[in-house]
């Protein structure tokens, strides 16, 4: 009997234990924190590095001569000895040797061009990361400023519940209007269905956080920011022209425009090569198959370039040069369009949150505690309540998506300059 309560007892502490182990965990970490994170597990960040190692094999590829080609030759029956496969002094056997000398330079013109396919491949790994780490940015800020906006929903509706109940308490007894209950109840629903979109919207926002850094599912991501994080007036510290001058060496996408370019300019001096024919040398000896028994021979072989001189190829070369210019300077262009676009939204978002009072926020919610004294107390009237009360929600919702305006902006900087200007 007491070996069954222990293995009763055993098995009720296993399930607990597992069930607990079930419940939802809760990942609490900083913007640094989910950086170091995002950076030691992002599959996309992983799976381009080892593009690098690919485009490097490429290099080591172009720099390999070419092998030396044998040829050897014995008889296979003698008729005369009849013997098969006769290595005697009677038989007959030949050997060859060649080897292919490429020239005009084209080894080394296929190494530049795989070495700029290496710094291709690191230019679109960094701009990768850069866009990357924007999204997780983004996405930590967006986060954090909608659980605020959360807190606040939860609060209101836990007041309005029980605004509710002790409204409902009173019309039993027919000290309340059955109006007056509509109206409060009408409110709660509002706040219950807006509470349940933001909901939503977290739990969005917390599939693509935890997407980059990669996380388990059903990991809850709790965001903390420090105090007065994005407060500093970063935008205000520069201008278009050092911003644009920031991008134009930063930016690892005008990189690959800059580098595509080279990389066809190779190309077509490459092709151009490829026009002059190789040489190609070989030694032969032959046994008695020949004038004269033990044949030693040299061999020089080179095509003639009469029909084909790789003229399509270049010419395709040259387009594809052409076009990659092209496409460098729209590539300048969008991007000056897009410093200073980012710079005026950083400006404009400053401006209004200068224009802010500091304190309003804590005014506004101090005076939202008396409001709610005050109506518990029936100083004040349901409509006056109702009033007040989302214009309190209206500020609480605009003003922590004012303060992830500003950050988003900071963040656009850095994104389209390629470099950290704004450090949070």
């Amino acid at each position: 009997m007491i070996n069954r309560l222990a293995g009763l007892v055993l098995f009720v502490t296993v399930f607990r234990i597992t069930a607990s182990a079930q419940v939802t965990d809760t990942l609490t970490l900083t913007l640094p924190q989910a950086e170091q994170q995002f950076l030691q597990r992002n599959i996309p960040l992983l799976t381009r590095r080892y593009s690098i190692d690919s485009a490097k094999a490429g290099v080591i590829t172009a720099k390999l001569y070419d092998n030396p080609q044998v040829t050897f030759e014995n008889v296979l029956y003698n008729h005369t000895t009849r013997k098969w496969f006769d290595f005697s002094y009677a038989g007959q056997n030949s050997l060859q040797a060649e080897q292919l000398f490429k020239l005009a330079g084209k080894r080394n013109k296929a190494v530049k061009l795989a070495q700029s396919g290496v710094k291709m491949s690191e230019y679109q790994f960094y701009d990768l990361l850069r866009t990357l780490r924007f999204s997780l940015h983004d996405n930590f800020y967006d986060l954090y400023y909608k659980e605020q906006s959360l807190e606040t929903f939860a609060s209101q509706i836990t007041f309005l519940q029980t605004v509710v109940s002790v409204f409902t308490a009173q019309q039993a007894q027919g000290n309340i209007a059955p109006k007056e209950i509509v109206r409060i109840k009408s409110m709660l629903y509002d706040l219950q269905h807006d509470h349940l979109q933001l909901q939503q919207e977290i739990r969005e926002t917390q599939s693509d956080l935890a997407l980059l850094m990669r996380v388990p599912p059903g990991t809850v991501i709790r965001p903390v920011l420090p105090e007065g994080v994005g407060d500093k007036p970063m935008a205000l510290e520069y201008s278009f022209q050092s911003l644009l001058d920031t991008a134009r060496v930063n930016r690892y996408d005008l990189k690959i425009a800059q580098e595509t370019v080279n990389y066809n300019h190779l190309n077509v001096r490459l092709q151009k090569s490829m026009a002059v024919p190789d040489l190609q040398l070989g030694v032969s000896y032959d046994k008695q198959g020949n004038f004269e028994r033990n044949y030693n021979g040299l061999s020089v072989s080179m095509p003639l370039p009469f029909f084909n001189r790789n003229q399509g190829n270049i010419k395709t070369a040259q387009a594809a040069l052409e076009s990659s210019k092209l496409q460098l300077e729209g590539q300048e262009d969008e991007l000056a369009h897009e410093v200073m676009n980012s710079l005026q939204q950083a400006l404009q978002t400053e401006k209004l949150v200068r224009e802010f009072d500091p304190g309003f926020e804590n005014e506004y919610t101090t005076m939202m505690n008396e409001v709610e004294k005050n109506f518990r107390l029936h100083n004040i009237g349901l409509l006056e309540f109702i009033d007040l009360y989302d214009a309190y929600r209206n500020n609480v919702l605009k003003m922590n998506e004012l303060k992830y305006d500003r950050l988003h902006a900071l963040e656009s900087l850095n994104y389209t300059t390629g470099t950290p200007v704004f450090h949070p």
